[in-house]
């Protein structure tokens, strides 16, 4: 219906930073992948491996990778690395008598058709894929 059309078809900013990591890094991926959002703000947390820890008779545990999560494109998501945001800004809050800061006040422009540069969606693919093992 209406809403819908309206719903998908509306600008969409996702803001990213540091702190952004495991299913939210996903997520953000697919979206920027699929060229459905812009992504704003710093570099991602990059945990893009999926590990399982194993306690040990002795107290101790073994920490061992199981799979990696995979990008539509299905290029991974680089431990430590992280998503690089479309539109690189700094989330700094400029304080109690101006509380919005430059990530929001870019987000906003993008979503109001000013961004600061232009940003092409890129190729539709399928939105998730399923994690990759890495050893079959």
């Amino acid at each position: 219906g209406d809403a819908e059309a309206t719903l998908f078809g509306a600008p969409l900013v996702v803001l990213i930073d540091r702190g952004t990591a495991s299913a939210a890094e996903l997520f953000a991926a697919a979206l920027h992948d699929n060229g459905r959002g812009v992504l704003v703000g710093e570099h991602t947390f990059g945990k893009g491996l999926i590990q399982r820890v194993f306690p040990m008779p002795n107290g101790g545990a073994l920490k061992l990778t199981v799979g990696e999560y995979m990008r539509p494109t299905l290029a991974p998501i680089e431990p430590g690395v992280g998503l690089e945001p479309d539109l690189p800004c700094l989330d700094t809050p400029r304080g109690a008598a101006e509380p919005v800061d430059a990530c929001v006040d870019m987000a906003v422009s993008v979503v109001r058709g000013r961004a600061p540069k232009a940003v092409r969606p890129l190729a539709r693919l399928p939105l998730l894929r399923t994690v990759r093992p890495l050893a079959e």
